[in-house]
């Protein structure tokens, strides 16, 4: 027999073990979910924030599922998201194998008994065939979308060996990638992954120099990469360890040449940032250092890479194919939440119009709509039904 309870911070983290070990054998295991993410996000980011968080547990006690969310001030409306809010690149529930339909259920009548002590649910990245979506879609429950759109974000299904991987690609592409990444080793090109405690903070500290420089010569937002950001960054990846963060870098002639930070999760690996140096451009190290941590990700035994937020296509010339994500708006059924909300479901309609797509254009950002030319994933290999 299992029962919920919101469960206090304090609680969770002194039980961290068992939620990695959720989080980790979740029916969708995420990093974006796991204690070394989520408890740095609230030691820089929380006093903005109370936790809601929500725990499905066993007649024993033990953990069976988590909604970790966290409730701030929005303008004048409370405003609930997942914890962690736009630096995650997924979001979703942590549930043990097959109680995903009962959790969401009980989620949701746990928000709608708590109607008066928020306004407005704004969920981001949350995959639409989860069943917390499909519930919050068809309204069958307490509480229903208000707004929705769909979002799509590439991930690579990987094979069980690289030499299957690299078969995807033309023997033009294959022998030219191969050139180039001789021809960097050639000049002393060392790729290895960070991993000595000491180096973490200025190994962080250049990868986020690096993005943060190449933002602005491609003329992209950056201004959320701050020093705040910095400490958050560097929190998390010595949380995480080893275990959970592959910290690349590229370097030759005592330069960095390129560096990129991806999360692992059980056989999911999101690729999460990319900083890229103006040195031997002509050599793709950018691309050259993608493919040799997509190998080793392959001979570590992973699945997937996620390849978050960003149609770009590059990913697709990979082989990526698209996740359907639902970004929604979901209103509290008392009367302050139902004035207060109009306004942010009114927003998010806006957002998903070709005016906006055209501003976000401009602004350096690759659209995701889901009404854009998309590879989806066939049913066969949805891995979050």
């Amino acid at each position: 027999m299992t029962r919920c309870r919101w469960i206090t911070l304090d609680e969770l983290e002194s039980r961290r073990a068992e939620w990695h070990e959720l989080a980790a054998d979740s029916e969708f295991p995420s990093a974006f979910a796991d204690p070394g993410w989520l408890l740095p996000w609230w030691r820089t980011y929380g006093e903005r924030y109370e936790p809601w968080c929500l725990a499905l547990e066993e007649s024993d006690g033990s953990l069976r599922g988590l909604a970790l969310l966290a409730c701030g001030r929005e303008r004048l409306a409370r405003t609930l998201t997942f914890a962690g809010g736009e630096w995650n690149g997924l979001e979703v529930l942590l549930c043990a194998g097959g109680l995903e339909p009962e959790f969401s259920a009980m989620l949701l009548e746990q928000l709608a008994a708590r109607r008066r002590d928020w306004d407005v649910w704004r969920v981001r990245r949350l995959p639409t065939q989860s069943c917390l979506a499909q519930l919050l879609l068809e309204g069958s429950g307490p509480l229903k979308a208000a707004a929705h759109d769909v979002r799509l974000q590439p991930f690579l299904a990987l094979p069980q060996d690289g030499t299957e991987f690299e078969s995807r690609f033309g023997s033009k592409q294959r022998n030219t990638q191969r050139r180039k990444w001789r021809r960097l080793l050639e000049l002393g090109a060392v790729p290895r992954i960070v991993s000595d405690p000491s180096e973490i903070e200025p190994a962080v500290r250049r990868l986020l120099e690096l993005r943060r420089a190449r933002a602005m010569a491609m003329n992209q937002r950056y201004a959320h990469m701050d020093m705040r950001f910095e400490r958050f960054l560097v929190d998390a990846v010595r949380d995480m360890g080893p275990e959970g963060t592959r910290l690349w870098t590229l370097e030759a002639d005592d330069q960095t040449l390129v560096m990129r930070l991806d999360l692992v999760q059980g056989a999911r690996e999101h690729s999460y940032l990319l900083g890229l140096s103006n040195d031997h451009t002509a050599l793709s190290p950018g691309s050259s250092l993608e493919r040799h941590a997509i190998l080793e990700a392959i001979a570590e035994g992973r699945t997937e890479l996620d390849l978050g937020p960003g149609r770009d296509k590059y990913k697709y010339r990979l082989g990526a194919i698209d996740r359907e994500l639902t970004r929604l708006v979901v209103l509290s059924p008392s009367i302050r939440g139902r004035i207060l909300g109009t306004t942010a479901a009114i927003d998010l309609r806006l957002r998903n119009t070709a005016a906006a797509d055209a501003l976000r254009r401009r602004q350096g950002m690759v659209p995701e709509r889901g009404n854009s030319d998309a590879v989806r994933i066939p049913a066969h290999q949805r891995i979050d039904k």
